[in-house]
């Protein structure tokens, strides 16, 4: 009797992990996107500056991520909606041990829309985010060269004055993934919806009178309907600089897409709060796309119009890649032109190469984002050109 009793229970232990196992829900779904690349670049150097020197690189241009998201149904038309996403480079460098380091959160969706919290890209940033159409999907060089002009720069955090910690990767770009965020999207009417992101003041001075108080407010509508694509966004930066500065932008953008053709669109304005004023600059994009069979032959090109506005100091200065030189903004501005041909091996992998020419003017000072950065900063930058050859692969799953 005692052994059946003990064999019984020696069952019982080992079939309870199975029926928990068994009860896992079965609305999760897993996925991700794997890219790598190797590429070349160098960069001539200008008003006296030296040559900046040929480096070969292998990278992972933002988009080397895994992620789980689910749902569960609360009743009513309720329920929970949840996301962990965990970036990660297949070179090795900038990866994170903290996992959701990418858009992770949880909340509520019902017919009134979803409200969650967490680290999100800002609505901001998803108006951008139109132009990353399949046909598009591994942008021309990653991600880097739409983020150096048309966003100025991309970061992902805590928001927190640029004194606060002295740890703010980038206090002045617009392309966002914003943490310790509330965030609701609307449900779609007839195709549209709006998104709305509150970044909250974590990081206030907690004992300085009057010292920085940093926040973020973005708001966008969107559009998607047959074959357009459009959004508006506005997103505005509460003393991320320094206490009193508000800093904004908007942006336009959108995509047209007829059989094997896409034509995709972008405008963006900066306003930088400056104790004289405001810094603003103007951006343009344009591109398009032509499939052919299991061929992707894709082109694209960015305009920084130069600064205008506020006199904020004698010689070069910068805020972010926005130039400004003798306080006058003359001779500014920057061009990127960006060639990218893909071959698909299936649905979900494709091979490509690329080629990428950054023009500044000769008081520009646009550098390329993320793993394309040329490592050049300060005056060095001004008027300098950079040219980028890289091949790569992709799979999403």
């Amino acid at each position: 009797m005692k052994k059946k009793l003990l064999a019984a229970a020696v069952v019982s232990a080992f079939a309870a992990p199975v029926a928990f196992a068994q009860t896992a829900p079965a609305n999760v779904t897993v996925y991700g996107s794997l890219q790598t690349e190797l590429f070349t670049m160098t960069a001539d150097g200008a008003n006296g500056n030296p040559d900046r020197a040929r480096t070969n690189n292998i990278s992972s241009p933002g988009v080397f991520f895994i992620g789980f998201r689910g749902s569960e149904s609360l009743g009513g038309g309720l329920s929970t909606i949840w996301q962990i996403e965990q970036g990660a480079a297949a070179d090795g460098t900038g990866t994170t041990s903290t996992w959701g380091s990418r858009n992770t959160f949880l909340g509520l969706a019902g017919g009134f829309g979803r409200v969650y919290l967490g680290l999100m890209d800002s609505p901001y940033k998803r108006v951008m985010g139109i132009n990353n159409t399949p046909m598009m999907r591994n942008g021309l060089t990653g991600p880097q060269g739409m983020n150096a002009i048309m966003n100025n720069g991309d970061t992902s955090g805590a928001i927190e004055q640029a004194t606060f910690s002295g740890t703010q990767a980038n206090t002045t770009a617009f392309s966002r993934r914003t943490a310790n965020s509330l965030n609701y999207d609307s449900p779609s009417f007839g195709g549209f919806t709006v998104s709305a992101q509150y970044g909250a003041n974590e990081g206030r001075a907690l004992t300085v009178p009057g010292g920085a108080d940093p926040s973020l407010y973005s708001l966008s509508g969107i559009y998607r309907g047959g074959p357009f694509a459009v959004g508006l966004g506005w997103q505005q930066h509460n003393d991320f600089r320094g206490a009193g500065l508000t800093d904004s932008s908007y942006v336009l953008s959108g995509s047209w897409t007829s059989g094997p053709f896409l034509i995709q669109g972008s405008y963006s304005k900066f306003m930088y709060d400056t104790a004289a004023g405001d810094v603003k600059r103007d951006n343009f994009l344009i591109g398009g796309a032509y499939a052919m069979g299991n061929h992707r032959f894709r082109l694209q090109y960015q305009q920084a119009n130069d600064t205008k506005g506020a006199s904020i100091g004698a010689g070069s200065t910068a805020i972010g890649n926005v130039a400004t030189f003798n306080g006058s903004g003359a001779d500014t501005g920057a061009k990127i032109w960006s060639l990218n041909y893909g071959y698909l091996l299936s649905k979900r992998t494709e091979v490509y190469g690329y080629y990428v020419k950054l023009d500044n003017d000769n008081n520009g000072r646009t550098n390329f984002a993320g793993s394309a950065a040329l490592g050049i900063s300060g005056g060095s930058l001004r008027g300098m050109d950079a040219d980028i050859f890289g091949v790569g692969i992709a799979h999403s799953f």
